[in-house]
């Protein structure tokens, strides 16, 4: 009996662990056998909401400052792994994949990547990275809208972000993450 209390409570922490490195709180979740979660959680990644860690706001980038952060953030956090973060994007995963995220969790920890579980699933890597790069333009759009930057600067900074979600979905878990300074002007 004492084993599996050990069992449980390991098991307790690295849900809470995961949960954090996702950004997601979860609200005395509890995983019916199907996996789902029979009660709230809340999580970011909604258009609008901030990016990994409370990041740059999709919906209110205006200045390049903060175009720059965000398409830094795209990189995603490469000290969660293969994992690198994914509620800021969340919508669009599981809009594209189709599986749970405990499903992705679960592949992640096998050593999948997110063009392999794509792959696995018969989704081009390309219709993710386009879906993200999607998800993430209104900010350039915003930011030129204001003034902030150039027309052909946006086309550089589509470029970029672009750039950005390729690596974090092809990322294998070697390569160092770029660095974002923004375009040249």
């Amino acid at each position: 009996m004492k084993i599996r209390k050990t069992i449980a409570a390991i098991a307790a922490a690295g849900a809470i662990s995961l949960a954090a490195a996702c950004g997601a709180t979860t609200t005395g979740a509890d995983t019916t056998s199907s996996g789902t979660s029979s009660s709230s959680t809340t999580t970011q990644g909604q258009a609008g909401d901030r990016g990994p860690g409370g990041g740059v706001d999709v919906g209110s980038v205006i200045t390049e400052a903060q175009l720059i952060a965000l398409i830094q953030e795209a990189y995603g956090d490469a000290s969660l792994g293969l994992h690198r973060g994914h509620q800021p994007v969340a919508d669009v995963l599981n809009e594209v994949l189709t599986i749970s995220h405990d499903e992705l969790h679960a592949r992640m920890s096998q050593g999948q990547n997110l063009a392999a579980v794509a792959t696995d699933l018969g989704v081009d890597p390309q219709t993710l990275i386009d879906a993200l790069v999607e998800y993430w333009s209104p900010a350039i759009d915003n930011a030129l809208a204001a003034g902030a930057i150039t027309q052909e600067e946006a086309a550089e900074y589509r470029t970029a972000l672009q750039e950005a979600f390729t690596f974090r979905v092809n990322w294998d878990g070697e390569q160092q993450t770029p660095t974002f300074s923004g375009v040249a002007s």
